[in-house]
Order: structure tokens, then C-alpha cells, then sequence
């Protein structure tokens, strides 16, 4: 809503767009209804704004000594603190706390406050993970206090791009990292518009890519992506020596099927069927206070958005194998790696630490589990299966897999110069 101000011929625009004048406002003012009745539609205006801004009770103090006998009081918070409100009448105390929602609604919001309505929508109306509430919360504590804390209406361009020079490109970041965090602040922004806290998104004015030149454009080679045929006989033999711990065993089952780590984890006992492993749960953290709860949940990291009943991965005599060893471990768990004697599933972090003093110890140049991803796609392009086929034993779309998936790894440089060199019989 505009600012009006004395002058007869200035305006008001209404959220509706409609516009009023001053002198529309005198005369609606002095029209035939008279004072009482334009005071009756005001205050009852009022207490509709009131009512649907205040949810807590309006009582009445029973009669005392004490100076507050019989006002109405009710509560109301400021910075999180309550704070008591009286009157000696009802219409007073509607009066208070009109004036206090009016000032408040209107009041100038900083960057810092409307992040945090945002982080409320976010998660208690589009119901989003927890993790993205933890992802976003954590890029912006990158944010200068002097930029959380300034009016949001305030904030240009050019603020932002001093914070990008001073404070981002200083630990020299991932392009990526520079894109989402201008992401983020833009829904921030764009948050404030629909809500009509502020009137423009200054980070519209910025390109990522001004930035990039400045940052960390060194990418991983195809070879530090996936373990190469020696790497993975070396993490087998090695794992061999290890068959009792369950973590060793689930990166044996990674390698036979190009599981994800959470998918492992979360892996049931009776979802091994016949001639397939049905993979349709997952192992995610969720925020319960000031710690992380690990949870199972019912569909895989491509189909939270549209679950199709998960996939099913074909079951090789090695997956076998492993899978007998899993079951034979002491307990009773309804997952199939789990602690000997104990029924809850194993940490994926937990996992990823081991796999990764294994790799380092064998002198393995990836060391996390998506290197058992990459290589198994690698193993089923030499087999001759399709990009749709690899797509759908590894649990995403085509596109992904051509362009994230599909490597060609410089170790393989050998076996194509031999194969160059085999003279036909």
C-alpha cells in the first residue's frame, strides 16, 4: 500500500490496485452516515484485523486490591518474549493490540527475519525435507551479520556483490557454489515480494557467471570418479580378510549392483527375492532438535516426487554370495547389514568412514561409494547394455546417465591400444 500523505490530490493504491485520494476519504467520512456509524464500521474493522492476527484469549482479572481490578489482559510476543497487555475496557485493550499488529505487520523487516519466514513456509507449508532446511540454513550462515541485519528494502545489487568479493571469493568456492547461493538469496527475495514485505530482487541485477573465472574450476578426473578394474579386485581381496563386519560386506554388494549408500543401509532382508534385490527405501537424517535422527524411508533418492514402487536390480553369483554372509550374522534385524546381536541398521556415515580409510590404505584414488556407481555403469557399457537399461539398474533418468555416468577413463587408453593392435585371425 503507498504512503499518503496531506495533500488533497495525492493517493492511496489499495492491495486490489484500487485508488483512493484524500478528498475520496473526507467525503466518505462525511457522508450521511455520520460519525457514530463510520466509528462502528471502524472498530469492527479493527477487530476483525485483530482477531485474525492474535490467536491467544482475551480474559477479564477477577476483582482485587490490585490496581488491575477487573481489567482485560491478554499476551502478546516480542522477540520471542511475552509480554503482557491490560486495559480497563475490552474496546481499550483492542485498541493495544490493534496497534500493536498494525505497527508490527508494518514495521521494516531485515534480510535475517524474512530468511526465517521463509525457513518456516518452506517447512511447515510445502512440507520440505529437513535436510533442504539444513542445506539452506547452512549457505546462509555465509552471510555477513551487517547484511542479515539490514532492511531488506535496503539491500541493492551492489550489497550483494561486495558480500560475494569480501566474503566468498576470498575461500576460493565451487562455481556452484556461488550459483546457489545466489539462488538461495533470490527466493529470499522472492518470498518478501509475495508477502509484500519488499518491492524488488536486487540479485535479478546479478550473473553467476561474472564469478566464476574467480573460483575453484578445478572438476574430477573420470579416473578420481570411479575405481578401475584393479582398484575393485584390490578392495575385494581386501575385503575378503574382513567378512565379518558388515560395512565391508555392504561395499561388496555395492560394487555387484551400484547401490546407493542410504539404499544399503535401509536394505530388508525380505526385499532379496528369487532373481532380484528390490531397492525401494532409503536411509535419510532428519533434525530432531539440536541432533540428527537416521529414519527408513519408503522411496529412493529419484523418486521422492514420483515414487514407482522403487526398482529391482538383477541379483549376480557374487551379490549372492554376499548376501548369504549378511544373512548369517548374529541377530535379529529386519535389515540385512546390520551389528552382530543388534536390530537397527548401520549408519551411513558410519559405512562411508570405513569404505574411505579402506580405499586410502589400498591406495585407491576415489574412496567414497558412488565410485562403485561409476564403475559398474562402465562395467555394463562394455557388456553392450543400452543407456535406458544402465538407467534403470541404477535408478535414474537417461539423460543423467549419459551425462554424469558415461566416462572415458584414461586407464582404458591400454586396452584400446591393444585392442587397436590385435591383428585379425
Amino acid at each position: 500500500m503507498e504512503k499518503l500523505n496531506n495533500n488533497e490530490d495525492s493517493v492511496i493504491v489499495l492491495d486490489d490496485n484500487t485508488t483512493l485520494r484524500m478528498r475520496d476519504i473526507k467525503l466518505l467520512l462525511s457522508c450521511s452516515m455520520g460519525p457514530a456509524k463510520v466509528n462502528d464500521m471502524l472498530a469492527m474493522v479493527k477487530r476483525e484485523f485483530v482477531m485474525s492476527h492474535h490467536p491467544r484469549d482475551i480474559f477479564r482479572l477477577p476483582p482485587s486490591s490490585s490496581w488491575k481490578n477487573g481489567c482485560f489482559k491478554t499476551y502478546v510476543y516480542v522477540d520471542s518474549k511475552r509480554k503482557e497487555l491490560t486495559a480497563s475496557t475490552k474496546e481499550k485493550l483492542l485498541e493495544k493490540l490493534y496497534d500493536f499488529y498494525y505497527e508490527a505487520e508494518n514495521r521494516a523487516k531485515t534480510l535475517e527475519q524474512v530468511f526465517e519466514m521463509q525457513m518456516d513456509y518452506k517447512q511447515n507449508c510445502l512440507n520440505r525435507r529437513d535436510k533442504t532446511i539444513v542445506t539452506d540454513r547452512n549457505r546462509f550462515k555465509h552471510v555477513p551479520k551487517e547484511l542479515l541485519e539490514k532492511d531488506i528494502n535496503e539491500i541493492t545489487d551492489e550489497d550483494i556483490r561486495r558480500f560475494i568479493v569480501s566474503d566468498l571469493l576470498p575461500t576460493n568456492p565451487k562455481p556452484d557454489f556461488i550459483k546457489r547461493m545466489l539462488q538461495s538469496l533470490g527466493a529470499v527475495f522472492d518470498y518478501g515480494i509475495k508477502k509484500k514485505i519488499c518491492f524488488e530482487n536486487p540479485v535479478n541485477y546479478i550473473d553467476a557467471q561474472d564469478y566464476y573465472k574467480h573460483c575453484d574450476q578445478e572438476v574430477k578426473t573420470d579416473e578420481e570418479k570411479a575405481f578401475s578394474t584393479e582398484e575393485l579386485a584390490r578392495i575385494t581381496a581386501d575385503a575378503e580378510k574382513h567378512l565379518d563386519n558388515p560395512r565391508v560386506l555392504m561395499s561388496l554388494l555395492a560394487k555387484e549392483t551400484g547401490m546407493r549408500v542410504g539404499e544399503l543401509a535401509a536394505l530388508h532382508a525380505d526385499d532379496v527375492q528369487d532373481d532380484f534385490i528390490h531397492v525401494h527405501r532409503q536411509q535419510v537424517k532428519v533434525s530432531e532438535g539440536n541432533h540428527n535422527k537416521l529414519v527408513e524411508v519408503g522411496y529412493t533418492k529419484d523418486e521422492r516426487m514420483h515414487p514407482h514402487n522403487g526398482r529391482f536390480i538383477p541379483i549376480t553369483e557374487e551379490a549372492r554370495r554376499v548376501i548369504d554372509i549378511a544373512k548369517a550374522i548374529p541377530g535379529d534385524s529386519p535389515y540385512l547389514f546390520h551389528e552382530k546381536n543388534c536390530a537397527k541398521m548401520i549408519p551411513t556415515d558410519g559405512y562411508a568412514q570405513n569404505l574411505r580409510k579402506r580405499c586410502r590404505r589400498l591406495g585407491c584414488i576415489p574412496t567414497n561409494n558412488h565410485a562403485f556407481r561409476m564403475a559398474l555403469n562402465s562395467r555394463l557399457i562394455e557388456l553392450g547394455f543400452s543407456a535406458s537399461d544402465r538407467a534403470l539398474i541404477l535408478g535414474h533418468e537417461v539423460q543423467t546417465n549419459e551425462a554424469h555416468y558415461s566416462l572415458t577413463d584414461k586407464r582404458r587408453l591400454y586396452d584400446i591400444k591393444d585392442r587397436f593392435n590385435k591383428k585379425e585371425p
